[in-house]
């Protein structure tokens, strides 16, 4: 079984308490207008946190600062084509997307057209350097 980490686990576990506060005070005005016993109420509160407590495997990933750390998200490696020339900043597209960019290696430049390597990420902006053969 994978390692749940506990920051992750608090982390989910916070984003879901406003939402079944709000469940509960649902449950409260209808049982005012509606017939609902008291057990039912409390079944109705029991599965909303099942839901949650069964979700945690498929969503506690995204809960995770590191997450877009993690190699399927990440764009470092992946090619990109330059939009705007780097010199040594400008913008690429890497998978479709418009990244603002600095190359690496601030002696060269790359042209409109080129393409670079992501090499790193540096908050938003991605590090590249140049594919063409030196």
């Amino acid at each position: 079984m994978k390692h749940i980490k506990k920051s992750v686990l608090f982390r989910y576990a916070l984003f879901q308490i406003p939402n079944l506060i709000l469940f509960i005070i649902v449950l409260l005005v209808l049982k005012r207008f509606i017939e609902i016993s008291d057990v039912a109420v409390w079944v109705f509160i029991g599965c909303w946190v099942a839901k949650d407590v069964l979700l945690y495997p498929l969503l506690g990933r995204f809960y995770d600062p590191n997450f877009q750390k993690n190699r399927f998200f990440s764009p470092v490696g992946k090619v990109g084509i330059v939009k705007e020339a780097l010199e040594p900043k400008g913008k690429v597209q890497v998978r479709g997307e418009l990244w603002q960019a600095e190359i690496l290696d601030r002696t060269h430049s790359a042209d409109v057209g080129e393409t670079v390597r992501v090499r790193g990420v540096n908050g938003l902006t991605l590090l590249v350097e140049s594919e063409k053969p030196e």
